[in-house]
């Protein structure tokens, strides 16, 4: 993703809605961000695709397109938004797939139908890029991500570590800290 490519100022809104969003859920800020947890606050159902009833819809879900199997959507019942999410795929994947979707809800996206024909959506280029960003941002947030880095840098803590102890993938943790400065801000701190 390329950052320059998004709206001037969004970066910085992303961090603040995930600061806020904490606030909100009584979390100190270089806390991670559970997107269940998130979810439920947010008043958003989360479905696993493996519990919905059979039909042609999830037949679609199920098809494999360019290598890449369904990881979840955003769906609409009339205004109420819930999130179908792939359970067959590990838990830390699911936690930034639904983390996106959130994203798009929380960014008010309009809905992109998840049920065209082969399996294929139409989805938004920006409307992606900014769920790209803010979606891990939620996860983790700047301050979350220079903890992150500290507790690295002070030995007590590898990335696979980090990321069994967080629930979240160790590409998202290294990404967080890699675009979040981190390295940077902790140098300067010291």
């Amino acid at each position: 993703m390329v950052a320059s490519k998004l709206r001037k100022g969004f970066v910085a809104e992303a961090n603040r809605w995930a600061v806020e969003l904490r606030a909100e859920l009584g979390l100190f800020e270089g806390d991670p961000m559970s997107p269940w947890l998130l979810a439920k606050h947010l008043g958003v159902p989360i479905y696993r695709l493996s519990e919905l009833p059979d039909c042609a819809e999830k037949d679609l879900l199920y098809k494999k397109k360019g290598g890449h199997d369904f990881s979840a959507a955003v769906c609409f019942d009339g205004l109420a938004a819930f999130v179908v999410t792939n359970d067959g795929n590990d838990p830390k994947r699911q936690a930034s797939d639904i983390a996106h979707e959130l994203a798009h809800i929380l960014l008010r996206h309009p809905p992109a139908n998840p049920f065209l024909q082969d399996g294929l959506r139409d989805f938004s280029a920006i409307h992606e890029l900014e769920a790209e960003r803010l979606g891990p941002t939620l996860l983790l947030s700047d301050y979350a991500a220079v903890r992150a880095h500290r507790l690295m840098v002070s030995g007590g803590y590898t990335i696979a570590r980090l990321s069994d102890a967080w629930g979240l993938s160790r590409e998202v943790i290294q990404m967080r800290i890699n675009l979040s400065g981190a390295r940077r801000r902790l140098s300067n701190a010291a």
